[in-house]
């Protein structure tokens, strides 16, 4: 009996898209066991010498370990991001909570933040097909992204809207600001991993949006002026 083992060229892909997940969290999962020794002994040497944190370098030892932690820890959100718990959502009130939270942490900085929809996807968006908690990440992202970006005085604003301009109508979410002009160098690489132009920045926020929202079979595009800066999420728009 002859069988036929020829893999699809999307389940190929699947194949080595997991292949790599697998081997990269098996990548980070050895990592984090000698940090974690190394950080211990660390700390066993400071309790049995005390006089160890008076050595020049001795607290940038520890930095150093905190950055490889937060590093390993934002590598496994960008390998975990494409699993997704799909639910119909009320898409309005996740971003209208989400933008509610950070309301008090625009106000401290004096900065306008707000969220506006337009009439007519009110029955689209009040029971979209997404992954609520990955969605709330993405917008989460984006608005920290803004508040960063801006100064006091400045808006941003969270605009919901249908995009026609497309082969097929889309969903829109622009997180717009009117902070400084992103170079169009920087716009280039700004989605990518570890990639940032921000002091002390992972460079992995954006990129995990970006992910998050092609998984979603969606894009994010991000166009920026003198004026404005908008960061424009497609969604595809399904039929009930």
């Amino acid at each position: 009996m002859n069988h036929d083992f020829t893999l699809s060229t999307e389940e190929a892909i699947q194949k080595i898209r997991d292949e790599y997940k697998n081997l990269t969290s098996m990548f980070i999962h050895e990592l984090r066991n000698p940090l974690s020794l190394i950080k211990g002994t660390l700390q066993y040497i400071e309790l049995k010498y005390p006089e160890a944190k008076d050595y020049k370098y001795w607290g940038q030892l520890f930095e150093l370990i905190g950055e490889m932690e937060k590093m390993m820890s934002d590598a496994s959100l960008l390998n975990s991001c494409a699993v997704l718990n799909m639910n119909h959502t009320n898409l309005f009130n996740l971003i209208q909570g989400v933008v509610n939270n950070y309301k008090p942490q625009a106000e401290n900085q004096q900065k306008q933040l707000s969220v506006r929809m337009s009439e007519d996807i009110e029955s689209i968006i009040s029971s979209y097909y997404c992954d609520p908690d990955k969605m709330k990440q993405v917008i989460s992202n984006l608005i920290k992204n803004a508040l960063e970006a801006t100064s006091p005085g400045d808006f941003i604003e969270v605009v919901i809207s249908i995009d026609s301009g497309q082969s097929r109508p889309m969903l829109s979410i622009q997180v717009n600001n009117n902070g400084p002009k992103i170079p169009e160098d920087q716009i280039e690489n700004i989605l990518k991993p570890f990639v940032t132009y921000k002091k002390g920045g992972s460079g992995i926020g954006l990129a995990l949006a970006k992910r998050i929202v092609e998984n979603h079979m969606g894009s994010i595009s991000i166009s920026s002026s003198e004026t404005l800066t908008s960061f424009n999420i497609l969604l595809p728009i399904y039929v009930l």
